[in-house]
């Protein structure tokens, strides 16, 4: 007995050292300086504000490590004096290609939103001008339907030898980031990648990836024009969207291209109700709510290596330009968007980044005339 004793009291040491946390943060800032100009119609109001300095991510990130199988993110959100609460999840690693998530992160729905906010070649994912409204890109047709960004769920992922193929599929809760679900029903995701191409120094030439979502649609029990504040408890109304993405090259010198296309059901902004940042919901049971989108974005740069001693202030030049195309109803004319963005992204270090860019979009208002609005966009970010 005493052995036992003495042989657990020389044990326990080294066990717990084992399970003591290995803590890294993270941080990033992004401040943007925002003009715009654009067509005089029901979507682009001249008379509200034009230009704009922001905050528009300030973010803390905690990586804690728990032996060699357990992973905690947490990360708070602070742009514009809001507290968010961004990614709060736990990973248990099953086994050493298996593994399992509870928590409030991503849906794994489109490559570039799956991209970090701190790689961003287009400085923003969708379509953000200021005066317009009641339009959108892909991304954010995407997000206010509830089929990417936060939500609160599990998961079960399986990476493959080398890293060369992923899946990934769960359920969550549908009511969107930090909000507790208002129905029964669930949203289940699935998403598969694959590297088919590899570089000489094992590093990814060509990804691929192909996403599913099936997302539940609240159903407000007291319909209104504003926020519902009532949702039926079962119902069980859902939307499905699939996806399928590429990626050429990487954030290294040289070309790199992001291309994502999705289309599935789509819930039209006037029929829309939301709570919060549960989006996408439903004013009625109407089936004619719905319609089928399809949307296509492309992002390439080309990213070029600067001369010079290590001193030098600008280390690396990368011009870029994302064409986004949208199609909210495919079934109806005259409803489509295009956005351009060329930008020039300038690193000052591999994490210092002055990007400038200019967003123009192209659409019909509801007579069918051809409408334009843009933005004149700078962002200076750095993160660690």
């Amino acid at each position: 007995m005493h052995a036992r004793l003495l042989l657990f009291a020389l044990a326990f040491p080294a066990l717990a050292q084992a399970q003591a946390p290995t803590i890294q943060v993270q941080g990033r800032i992004q401040v943007q300086y925002r003009y715009s100009t654009g067509d005089s119609s029901a979507n682009y109001n001249p008379t509200q504000v034009s230009n704009i300095f922001e905050i528009r991510r300030l973010r803390i990130q905690s990586n804690v490590r728990f032996g060699d199988n357990i992973n905690l993110v947490i990360q708070p959100s602070f742009e514009m004096g809001a507290l968010r609460m961004r990614d709060a999840f736990l990973r248990i690693g099953m086994s050493p290609r298996i593994g399992v998530t509870l928590g409030q992160e991503k849906s794994p729905f489109q490559r570039y939103e799956l991209t970090s906010s701190n790689n961003l070649l287009s400085i923003e994912r969708g379509l953000r001008v200021l005066r317009l409204g009641n339009r959108e890109g892909l991304n954010d047709l995407l997000t206010q339907n509830g089929y990417t960004s936060h939500d609160l769920g599990a998961f079960l992922d399986y990476v493959g030898p080398d890293n060369k193929i992923t899946v990934k599929a769960g359920v969550q809760g549908g009511s969107r980031e930090s909000t507790a679900d208002v129905n029964n029903a669930k949203s289940f995701y699935a998403r598969a990648t694959a590297i088919p191409m590899m570089n000489a120094d094992n590093q990814p030439v060509l990804q691929v990836g192909a996403s599913f979502g099936s997302r539940d649609r609240a159903i407000c029990q007291a319909p209104a024009t504003g926020a519902c504040t009532t949702y039926y408890a079962d119902s069980a109304k859902k939307t499905t969207v699939v996806g399928l993405d590429a990626e050429w090259a990487g954030f290294r010198p040289g070309l790199h291209l992001v291309a994502d296309f999705a289309s599935g059901k789509n819930a039209p902004i006037a029929n829309r109700t939301a709570t919060g940042r549960n989006t996408g919901n439903l004013r009625t049971t109407a089936d004619s709510a719905l319609r089928t989108f399809m949307g296509l974005s492309l992002v390439g740069a080309y990213r070029l290596n600067t001369g010079g001693p290590d001193t030098r202030v600008v280390k690396i030049i990368e011009p870029a330009l994302r064409i986004d195309y949208v199609d909210p109803d495919t079934d109806a004319g005259n409803n489509e968007g295009t956005l351009i963005t060329p930008v020039v992204n300038i690193y000052f270090a591999n994490t210092t980044v002055l990007r400038a860019g200019y967003d123009f979009y192209s659409y019909k208002d509801a007579a069918g005339t051809s409408r334009s609005a843009g933005e004149f966009k700078i962002s200076w970010q750095a993160n660690f």
